[in-house]
């Protein structure tokens, strides 16, 4: 009896450390599933962390440079390295440029420009901050290019604001871009206006202003107004009825505005607009002056931005990029 009993005892460890054992690998199995789990939840969420990371720096980085701000307080930033000064609104923008345009002003935005670019790219800033970071921008002469223009871009409305290397015009051009393929288009016109302030008042001696507006007074066109402001000006002598024009002008035409001295002895030099799709000053004078363009549309305004230039951001343990071109 005791034999048997003690055979029946040994069957029965045998079978507890079996069931033992069996309970052990399920144990690890379920610890091992656990651990996979959280390995992929990890690796999960250090994708999302990656993937927000690199999209949260190219914003930062495109966003910085490119787009211009309706905010008054980032506006006065924005400015303060513009070679022109702007606002814009819900459906308006205005930009008030100097003419000629200052070399060291227009350098100066080359410099920002390609400044900001060796700064991103660099080593040392790639280390600490994790990111390979490509930029691709315009270069003038003064960094061994050879651009020839500055371009921004209203949207949706693909009208370009440009000024130009030889520094005496600017102004607003039709553009085409991949996000309005179709154009400008001149419908969207509600009013186009142009001021023109003259700064050396005592230097300058503007005595007569012509014009040719097609479509002036058919109210079936877009608004247009100029203004012509000289009041400190001493030696001017521009008959007060021409400083002022408000009427009509058919885009699909070019119009022309000429401010000149006409005369012996006349110092001043030409002050020339045109208007059409867009609008433009050119004045190459030794004097400054101001030219306040101001645009209404009849649809609101989404973007003005930088156009040229581009920007990469990758990182590369999960080699995820993001880029505007």
């Amino acid at each position: 009896m005791l034999s048997g009993f003690g055979n029946f005892a040994g069957k029965k460890g045998v079978l507890l450390s079996f069931t033992a054992l069996l309970l052990i690998l399920a144990l690890l199995s379920l610890i091992d599933a656990l651990n996979t789990q959280s390995s992929r939840a990890n690796a999960s969420q250090a994708l999302v962390f990656a993937l927000q990371s690199a999209s949260s720096k190219f914003e930062n980085l495109y966003t910085d440079i490119v787009f211009l701000d309706k905010e008054p307080a980032a506006k006065i930033v924005d400015e303060r390295n513009l070679p022109f000064s702007y606002s814009l609104d819900y459906n308006s923008v205005q930009v008030i440029q100097e003419l000629p345009l200052k070399q060291n002003v227009w350098d100066s935005y080359f410099d920002l420009l390609n400044s900001f670019k060796i700064f991103n790219e660099s080593p040392d800033f790639e280390i600490s901050d994790g990111f390979a970071i490509s930029v691709q921008t315009v270069q003038n002469s003064k960094w061994g290019g050879s651009a020839q223009d500055m371009n921004f871009l209203l949207l949706p409305q693909c009208l370009s604001y440009s000024a130009s290397s030889s520094l005496s015009k600017a102004g607003f051009y039709p553009g085409f871009s991949a996000e309005c393929p179709a154009g400008f288009d001149a419908s969207k016109i509600k009013k186009y206006s142009i001021s023109i302030r003259v700064k050396k008042t005592s230097l300058e001696d503007y005595n007569a202003i012509s014009y040719n507006i097609a479509g002036f007074s058919n109210p079936a066109f877009p608004e247009f107004e100029f203004n012509f402001i000289d009041s400190n000006c001493s030696q001017c002598a521009v008959p007060t009825a021409s400083k002022h024009i408000e009427g009509y002008f058919d885009p699909s035409q070019q119009s022309s505005i000429r401010i000149y001295c006409s005369g012996s002895g006349c110092n001043s030099q030409d002050i020339n607009i045109s208007i059409g799709n867009g609008i433009q000053a050119f004045h190459s004078g030794s004097y400054r002056i101001d030219a306040n363009f101001s645009l209404i549309f009849k649809n609101p305004i989404s973007a003005f931005y930088f156009t040229d230039f581009n920007v990469s951001v990758q990182n590369q343990d999960f080699n995820i990029t993001y880029a505007n071109s």
